[in-house]
């Protein structure tokens, strides 16, 4: 089973009183929604790649559009979930990866992992976490802390999920636990943006 790539590309990014349209702000000269795009076109899991945008980021749409081979679902704007909801429908009762723009870090191998969680896990919806212990030595504050176990998690904007469950009240989910720095990379603030551009450097500087 392949699933589709889905980029939630229609923020507003209010928080960070923005001139860019936030997917398009740049981390190691490279907007943030072609990051996202690449891992998931890297990840063999992944069939195709699709995009939600909203009347927020028509520029975004414009560079999406000029990659080619990106499907682009235009949404009504309503808010992430609303949009998602809106882009699955639209194409179609397939099994999607969803992925918020703003993770700049993501790679296809983390991708891929996910894919292959979800297939073990047998559940219709898979929600990605990070322990919130990575987020600490990080120095980031995490929006929404889940316990499970007794142990803390972050969710990380990574979702996978059966399009045809999207309309029930209550959809049976697993959890895949990423201890990965790169899934912590929401980038939010502008202290998100540094954040994520110092570990981008440590992260080239490694030898492969």
């Amino acid at each position: 089973m392949r699933l589709l790539g889905l980029v939630m590309a229609g923020g507003r990014g209010c928080r960070m009183a923005l001139r860019t349209e936030k997917p398009m702000l740049l981390v190691g000269g490279v907007p943030m929604v072609r990051r996202v795009v690449d891992a998931l076109r890297g990840a063999p899991s992944i069939s195709k790649v699709c995009a939600a945008v909203s009347p927020y980021t028509p520029e975004t749409k414009k560079y999406l559009n000029s990659l080619g081979n990106v499907i682009i679902i235009d949404t009504p704007g309503l808010g992430y979930h609303d949009d998602m909801r809106f882009a699955v429908k639209e194409m179609g009762m397939e099994c999607f990866l969803t992925v918020s723009a703003d993770l700049p870090l993501l790679s296809p191998r983390v991708v891929e992992s996910v894919a292959l969680a979800y297939k073990r896990v047998g559940k219709p919806s898979l929600v990605v976490a990070a322990p919130l212990r990575l987020f600490s030595e990080l120095g980031l504050l995490p929006t929404y802390v889940i316990e499970r176990d007794g142990e803390r998690f972050v969710p990380c904007g990574i979702n996978v999920i059966d399009g045809r469950e999207i309309d029930k009240p209550y959809i049976e989910e697993g959890i895949c636990i990423i201890d990965d720095p790169s899934v912590c990379m929401n980038v939010n603030t502008v202290s998100d943006l540094r954040a994520a551009e110092s570990y981008l450097r440590i992260r080239m500087d490694k030898p492969s």
